[in-house]
């Protein structure tokens, strides 16, 4: 993820996506042509529940939560969407159906309803964006994984470190993202010379560290091969291909729909620990400090299901050749190692880390490949399930929402409404 200063191609598809927020009483609905659809259902149940629940401890509820999932669809009827402002593209396929339910509130802890269609920081799910830049970059031959960086970047021992390294987070690198002198107008070489000033985590190449600035170089680089900036790439290669209508780069300036994020008042300088206890409120958070320094590690905005689709053709599709397609939905040994001893999310572990995912296994599930992200007043989750076939995301626009419990939660209950 793109953490806080403290841490913090399938045909036959069903597409569903249910967004939640936490005033109830603003809702507007669409209905549903099918009498019920039981993705569509187990979905909203589901995410009730999570809203209501998760966040119990605080003694508040959730304010903003969509999911989406796309599984075989065994349907025979298709859905009108009733909202012009709905925007969800899924694989092709003349017999996808997309189901919605909205409900709730898009400025928290305002009352303007949430709508379909509205879009989500989605922080370092963004990451997924850069890896499948680089391996097609890899794939075109216009770079080689094995290259050092030293041909593009200035770095200590960078002949040493390969872009190979950089997407599988093997670098050594330290990340950025705790350094105090880093400001939210941070362009992204100063970034790259704040990661200098600390010591590197371990000998390139020999272990498994989360580094922000690993996904920063990645994004020279690309600009660096192909001429045009990374904005641009990922738009061309990726939005525009898969219609993903409801994504972009933030760039400082808002596209409509896009909510508000918001968190509780912890965990940041000045502030109490984010501990579970009630007393704390939830603040609005319209200018987050890292929506553009985050560039390419995490400044995307999207929908729960724009990044369903994205994620289903990545994994599944044709984004990539098929030994690339590999190499992403391969873990490290490196990360194996490091993750091997990490405690579960509820009913999700995350098992390893490929060059540009992470490996999920859910309880009675399988395993899955996906990306999580956070950033300011927003978190997003998105994996697609090898093993079950179905492909599920969140986005929330409450940061201290847990996306990795909530996203197992989601999958379990796909899985069990999905016609065998």
């Amino acid at each position: 993820m793109f953490e806080q200063r403290t841490g913090i191609r399938a045909l036959g598809l069903i597409l569903a996506a249910v967004a939640i927020a936490g005033m109830s009483g603003c809702s507007n609905t669409t209905p549903d042509p099918q009498g019920g659809d039981p993705v569509r259902v187990a979905l909203s149940d589901t995410v009730e529940d999570i809203r209501a629940n998760q966040a119990q401890g605080w003694g508040v509820q959730i304010p903003g939560l969509t999911a989406a999932a796309i599984t075989e669809d065994r349907a025979t009827s298709s859905a009108a969407v009733a909202s012009s402002t709905a925007s969800a593209s899924a694989p092709a396929s003349a017999s996808s159906t997309l189901n919605q339910v909205v409900s709730g509130s898009q400025n928290p802890p305002g009352q303007i309803p949430l709508a379909a269609g509205d879009r989500f920081h989605v922080g370092s799910t963004t990451k997924s964006f850069t890896a499948a830049l680089i391996l097609q970059l890899d794939q075109e031959g216009e770079l080689s994984l094995a290259d050092p960086i030293s041909k593009w970047i200035t770095y200590p021992n960078a002949k040493n470190i390969t872009v190979e390294m950089l997407l599988g987070h093997t670098s050594g690198i330290p990340n950025f993202i705790a350094n105090p002198d880093r400001t939210a107008t941070d362009s992204p070489q100063r970034l790259v010379k704040l990661s200098r000033a600390d010591d590197p985590v371990f000998a390139p190449g020999t272990g498994w560290s989360y580094s922000n600035t690993n996904y920063i170089m990645l994004g020279i680089i690309a600009e660096q091969v192909t001429g045009a900036t990374w904005a641009q790439e990922v738009k061309a290669r990726f939005f525009d291909p898969l219609e993903l209508r409801s994504t972009y780069v933030w760039e400082g300036s808002v596209q409509p729909p896009t909510v508000d994020g918001s968190r509780l008042n912890c965990g940041y300088p000045g502030q109490p620990d984010c501990v579970q206890q009630p007393g704390f409120t939830i603040i609005p958070i319209a200018d987050g400090f890292d929506w553009t320094v985050a560039w390419a590690a995490g400044a995307i905005v999207s929908t729960s299901a724009d990044l369903a689709t994205w994620m289903r053709n990545l994994v599944a599709g044709e984004v990539l050749d098929p030994a690339h397609r590999a190499l992403l939905t391969t873990p490290t040994p490196q990360s194996i190692t490091a993750l091997s001893d990490k405690p579960p999310y509820g009913t999700l572990r995350w098992t390893g880390g490929s060059l540009g995912l992470l490996q999920y296994k859910v309880d009675g599930q399988g395993t899955g490949w996906g990306h999580s992200g956070a950033i300011d007043g927003f978190v997003s989750n998105v994996v697609h399930m090898t093993d079950g076939g179905q492909t599920v995301a969140l986005t929330s626009n409450f940061e201290n929402t847990d996306s990795r419990a909530a996203l197992g939660d989601l999958v379990i209950a796909v899985d069990a409404a999905t016609p065998s």
